[in-house]
């Protein structure tokens, strides 16, 4: 195995260095993985994955959720948190707001249940997050108690895919013959993060990440290599990330030094972050936008990296901000170094092939602007402008469906969005415009029309023409262009323990897309009725219909046609607390996969998830079986796997086979945890896994990851 000693004891050294740091004694902490085993957040994290071919990294989602885990929110002072990290949605928090104006201060969370739109499924996902405590008042920032209670929290982490893919097979410097094919780097991953927080006030950290096949020394490539690649090449990390976070002091809101995030409005203008997006809870589907947040993700190319403040007095703010930063892109290879133009951009981050590495910060984007809002009681608006310069012209290609996309060097987008929110309603919205000339627009409804009825009424309508590089409103495809819909979402309370909850999503597609050769439009349903006990069990039933057009030509036609493809999809899943410290967890899904002119497909997935979470015993246990058998990568489903703390494993199941993985958690000291997750793939009808340089020649595919947590 290439390099193998020596990796082996960089991995060691890697791994112990954050085992021998001195050990100091601090009192327990609240277990801040248990958000990942809460339903309707890993709901929402498949949904994702099942939008895009990436390899995401969803800290940021996840940041606040793990912070409020281990500092609950105060329902007496602080209930608004709750609809930021999507728990509950505005509606409910103008309950919980009448509730208190009424009758007083909580004295107990179990005071919800008599909170209109509160359910017994509502408070179980909110009650890792939540304390009532007596309203205490904001006292000034000090500095000096920042430092000194605030907590320090360092990760190192470790995995690899034990067999060798193909990508391994020829010696480095085989890639320069072959740019595409030869990885040449060791197929370790390595992963490091440190992050300072103090009440979320002050925050500062970094991010280091080096993905499997990227190379750990650049001395160990040969002086062609290093002529060709290596100005593109870092030491051992790949991608580097730090920030430097400050709020809430005095006047001013918000402020970051390095890489961050923006999010306003719904998202239409400006929001350079993951989002959750529609899922089974029907009526979450607005966007609530935290304005400025501090990148902690791996993900390479799609942040700011310069800086932003927000300065606010009473109601009104206003935000500005900075950025310069580069990003990976395929240029035109015909033209001249002077000459290169853009055609796209690169989103994976991975650099380990010739060709990946030569695509690596080659575009340089430049972005500035701001934002003002106002607030006034109930009532909301905000207007965003910013534009943004790239170093190199972007030329899509000619292909007819990429007309309307944007090409030039320079863009610039503006935008109002509003928010009415009065009693048992809200009004939200978002209009839009890029400086060709291209609107967009979305709008919506939520409203309690009952003690146990919600429901959420959007409208999106985004021109063909609208061209914007950092957005991420609710959309059904990556595109935020050429793409209209109507979505409705319920959520209905029909027993004391049964909910009944989905949505109905019509859109349609006014212009070409890739693979469309004319508009072309699509449905999407979900329904699913939910039981869940006040202690220790729930479970739910779903059923889900999607349908989507796409070309298809028989063998002597001159023309393509759009054919349906329809997709159903039925889940039972079962969560069974034994006792306080074991958990069963069981799921069933069936897939019917049908592309007109062609045979049904059929597919399942079944597992049983064991947890072991002791409270007094040092080590926890997570443990998964799975069966699974699907016709084709067609009729695929995603499923969230529980991992490491700040990972995330989501795979597409598909072909026959099965999935073990056992995951222990060692609480080796109070401020110490050491994980270590092994997983195995069988495939029971194939004899190679994966394509090109990730193709795996057998049927097995072991994962190993081990990582390691200091908290200070």
């Amino acid at each position: 195995m290439r390099n193998g000693i020596q990796i082996n004891r960089i991995t060691l050294i890697f791994l112990l260095s954050g085992i021998i740091i001195p050990q100091l004694t601090l009192a327990q902490e609240a277990d801040t993985t248990k958000i990942t085993n809460i339903e309707f957040i890993t709901d929402q994290l498949e949904n994702i994955a099942q939008q895009t071919d990436l390899n995401l990294d969803y800290s940021d989602l996840l940041d606040d959720l793990q912070y409020y885990a281990q500092n609950p929110i105060n329902l007496n002072t602080d209930a608004d948190q709750l609809v930021k990290l999507y728990l509950i949605n505005d509606i409910q928090l103008n309950n919980i707001n009448a509730y208190i104006s009424k009758y007083g201060p909580l004295y107990s969370i179990y005071e919800l249940k008599s909170v209109p739109g509160f359910d017994n499924q509502t408070i179980q996902n909110i009650l890792p997050f939540i304390t009532v405590l007596p309203a205490k008042e904001r006292t000034a920032f000090e500095p000096k108690k920042a430092f000194r209670y605030g907590k320090h929290q360092l990760i190192l982490r470790y995995n690899q895919v034990m067999e060798s893919s193909s990508g391994y097979t020829m010696p480095p410097d085989s890639g320069i013959s072959y740019p595409g094919s030869v990885y040449l780097g060791i197929p370790q991953a390595y992963y490091a993060r440190y992050g300072f927080n103090y009440k979320n006030k002050i925050r500062f950290g970094f991010t280091l990440d080096k993905d499997a096949g990227e190379v750990f020394f650049k001395s160990s490539l040969s002086d062609s290599l290093n002529q060709l690649v290596g100005k593109k090449i870092n030491n051992v990390f790949d991608f580097y990330s730090g920030h430097v976070y400050v709020s809430d002091i005095g006047i001013l809101q918000q402020a970051v030094i390095g890489d961050y995030h923006l999010e306003f409005g719904q998202g239409l203008t400006l929001w350079t972050g993951l989002s959750f997006g529609k899922s089974a809870e029907g009526v979450n589907i607005k966007r609530f936008g935290r304005n400025i947040k501090p990148n902690t993700s791996a993900n390479e190319n799609r942040f700011f990296r310069g800086a932003a403040a927000t300065i606010g007095w009473k109601g009104i703010s206003f935000t500005g901000f900075y950025s310069r930063n580069k990003v990976d892109a395929t240029l035109n290879a015909f033209l001249t170094e002077d000459d290169k133009e853009l055609q796209t951009i690169i989103e994976t981050g991975y650099h380990r092939t010739v060709n990946e590495l030569l695509k690596k910060d080659a575009l340089t984007i430049t972005a500035y602007g701001g934002r003002a809002t106002y607030r006034y009681k109930f009532f909301k608006i905000g207007a965003t402008a910013y534009q943004m310069r790239l170093d190199k012209a972007m030329i899509p290609s000619d292909d007819i469906y990429r007309y309307f996309t944007f090409s030039g060097d320079l863009l610039s987008n503006y935008g109002v969005d509003l928010n009415f929110d009065f009693n048992k309603f809200g009004l939200f919205g978002e209009l839009s415009a890029s400086s060709n000339g291209g609107l967009a627009g979305i709008g919506g409804l939520n409203a309690l029309l009952s003690d146990r009825f919600t429901f959420t009424l959007v409208y999106h309508n985004y021109g063909k023409d609208f061209q914007n590089l950092y957005n991420n409103p609710v959309s059904v495809s990556n595109a935020m262009q050429n793409e209209s819909g109507i979505y409705l979402g319920f959520r209905a309370l029909v027993h004391k323990k049964w909910t009944l909850s989905g949505y109905i999503d019509h859109y349609w597609f006014p212009w070409l897309k890739y693979r469309i050769d004319g508009p072309s439009v699509g449905r999407d349903y979900l329904l699913q009725l939910s039981y869940t006990t006040a202690r220790n069990m729930n479970m739910y039933f779903r059923y889900r219909f999607k349908q989507k057009q796409e070309n298809y030509a028989e063998p002597y036609d001159y023309t393509e046609k759009l054919i349906d493809l329809n997709r159903h999809e039925f889940r039972v899943f079962l969560n069974y607390q034994v006792f306080d410290f074991l958990i069963f967890k069981n799921r069933l899904d069936m897939i019917m996969y049908k592309e007109e002119f062609h045979e049904q497909e059929f597919g399942y997935l079944i597992y049983q998830d064991i947890l072991y979470r002791p409270e007094q015993f040092p080590l926890e246990a997570t443990f998964r079986y799975a069966l699974f058998d699907t016709r084709s990568y067609d009729s695929r489903i995603y499923t969230y796997e529980n991992d490491v703390l700040y990972a995330f494993t989501i795979p597409a199941y598909f072909d026959k086979g099965q999935r073990v993985y056992l995951m222990l958690r060692w609480k080796a000291l109070k401020q110490l945890d050491i994980w270590l997750r092994l997983a195995r793939t069988t495939y029971f009808n194939r004899t190679s896994i994966g394509s090109g340089s990730d193709e795996i020649d057998g049927k097995n595919k072991t994962e190993v990851k081990v990582q390691v947590r200091l908290k200070l």
